[in-house]
């Protein structure tokens, strides 16, 4: 087979079934593999590289993994914002690039080829270094597949991005078809380290009375929340999400404490977390927006277990090379063995800004965001699927839900408009899942950033809910200063209930539009949205200086 054709057929192993990107000059022989090879992977032709980026993640988040494909230079570059956050928020993907012909380099003397930084074909290549853990480019068709199948399974195994080039020239150039699929489920931790942070895990608990754990986003990953949870219930501890990896499965746990953000959490999630004696963290990135702007003090007054993807910490002290996939399978059996600690949850207790129990009878006053989430959290239902940019997921990972909601967001990274762009990807690995409703909720700052892919989901029929807060500007960036007017904040709306039909939408057929003001508008197009096909936009009116309760804490502490 050809080497796109086999890079194609290796990413399906890897569930991936679409692939987002941009045709250009150097990279159409590989589009031209994707169309006419039956490979199981069907292209999905993004509006620019960045959002196709973005898709890619949004996709993996849901599916495993994800791809993207580009042409050189003008293409490479622009994917970098969303690469940068795939890294930082540890989402294994691929970006594939076309480039100029491997002799390129000896022909140039005084020419300036097109899409070339002066002379230096190396550029994306050095760029892409700082946020991948694998950036190459193939220079012959006898070492490509292998090249190929640890670039792959360094980005699977490490949950980061990867960038690969493959010159115009090699596209179609033929390798060995391969005898057997990726391993995905090899054990690749060192075996004496992997025993020795068990066997200290397993003191470390017999020595606490009382465990509290914090569940994050690599956990979710690699696919290991029941293995976690296994571990929980018996150890008896109580358990908290964090904010770059809102896990509903346990929010709706008979031992869930909350959303822990360090100091910017509710009273009683922060005593329970900060209050045992031991805490362990799964799949916990200490990032700021998790720690509440660095406000915890996990681990300062009690001993502290965090297995990370790659490594395990008890008590500061580092096994390296141990990783989350192997270890809890085997921890989750070990502690049977252990006694269960003492445990109480006082359900009088608040662990939510926004509890489902508040759900109100709407009104027709105005909407404001305290109210609006609370609806909103009803609003979603279990196999459901949800999106947030920034703002929006700011505001939704303080809401209770139901169980088993796949739950998405902008990150640590915090990049306006990767939300919209990331559901984008996450509508085609939902439909493929063909689970419950996709909705994606961002701020109206956001939603300019990215908002051209709004035609990639009417062009493919996706069935999708998005949901944009018009406050006329940055809301957010409002409370770091509040009772500051200030112009770089604010910008003219666009009357986004009317992009879907502009973007070649049909109104009433491929996709449907709303305005909201009011808390019984709401009430009435959530009912409706349900029962529709294709899109739906839903415009929710906010006044530009209304905040919830909770971001004010929040945003003090963003204040630098």
């Amino acid at each position: 087979m050809t080497i796109s054709e086999y890079v194609l057929v290796r990413l399906n192993e890897l569930n991936v079934n679409h692939l987002f990107g941009i045709p250009g000059d150097y990279d159409l022989p590989f589009f031209d593999e994707m169309i006419d090879k039956k490979t199981g992977v069907k292209h999905i032709n993004s509006r620019n590289e960045l959002n196709a980026t973005y898709a890619a993640d949004g996709y993996a988040k849901l599916n495993g993994f994800g791809a993207a494909a580009v042409t050189f230079g003008v293409g490479s570059l622009s994917t970098t914002n969303a690469l940068a956050g795939a890294y930082a928020d540890n989402t294994p993907i691929v970006v594939i690039c076309g480039a100029p012909n491997r002799n390129t380099s000896k022909t140039l003397g005084r020419k300036q080829l097109h899409h070339l930084i002066d002379q230096d074909l190396d550029t994306s290549l050095k760029v892409m270094s700082n946020f991948t853990v694998g950036s190459i480019r193939l220079e012959n068709s006898e070492t490509a597949a292998e090249e190929i199948d640890q670039l792959l399974l360094k980005s699977y195994f490490q949950k980061k991005p990867v960038y690969l080039e493959i010159p115009y020239d090699l596209q179609k150039a033929e390798v060995a078809a391969p005898d057997k699929p990726l391993d995905l489920n090899k054990n690749i931790s060192n075996p004496q380290m992997l025993s020795e942070a068990v066997e200290a895990i397993k003191k470390e608990i017999e020595k606490a009375k009382s465990i509290s754990s914090l569940v994050g986003p690599v956990l979710d990953r690699n696919q290991q929340i029941l293995n976690a949870d296994k571990i929980i219930r018996h150890l008896n501890a109580c358990v908290g999400t964090v904010f770059t990896g809102k896990i509903s499965h346990f929010e709706d746990h008979p031992n869930s404490v909350g959303l822990y953000q360090g100091k910017v959490s509710e009273e009683y999630t922060y005593k329970m977390i900060e209050g045992a004696d031991l805490v362990i963290t799964f799949g916990n990135p200490y990032t700021e927006f998790d720690s509440g702007v660095f406000t915890d003090d996990i681990g300062t007054n009690q001993a502290s277990i965090h297995i990370q993807n790659d490594h395990v910490i008890i008590n500061d002290e580092f096994y390296m090379g141990v990783y989350l996939k192997d270890i809890l399978p085997i921890l989750a059996e070990e502690v049977q063995s252990l006694a269960p600690k003492s445990l109480s949850i006082d359900p009088t207790q608040r662990k939510f800004s926004f509890e489902l129990k508040d759900q109100f009878t709407p009104t027709d006053n105005a909407i404001t965001i305290d109210r609006l989430f609370v609806q909103f959290a009803n609003f979603m239902e279990s196999g459901d699927t949800l999106y947030g940019d920034t703002g929006g997921y700011i505001n939704l990972s303080q809401a209770e839900f139901k169980k088993d909601i796949s739950i998405m967001g902008c990150g640590n990274w915090g990049s306006l408009g990767a939300g919209f762009g990331m559901s984008v990807g996450g509508s085609f690995a939902a439909s493929e899942r063909k689970t419950g409703k996709v909705v994606s909720i961002t701020g109206d700052g956001a939603f300019l950033m990215s908002a051209q892919d709004l035609s990639t989901l009417i062009e493919h029929k996706q069935d999708i809910t998005l949901i944009i807060l018009d406050n006329s500007g940055y809301g957010a960036e409002r409370q770091i200063y509040p009772g500051k007017e200030r112009s770089y904040n604010d910008f003219l709306p666009w009357n986004y209930e009317k992009l879907a039909p502009a973007l070649g939408g049909v109104e009433g057929v491929t996709c449907h539009s709303y305005v909201a003001n009011t808390e019984k508008d709401i009430d009435k197009i959530f009912t409706e949205v349900i029962e529709n096909k294709g899109v739906n936009v839903v415009r929710i009116m906010i006044d530009p200086w209304d905040s919830a309760s909770f971001n004010v804490r929040f945003s003090e502490a963003l204040r630098h």
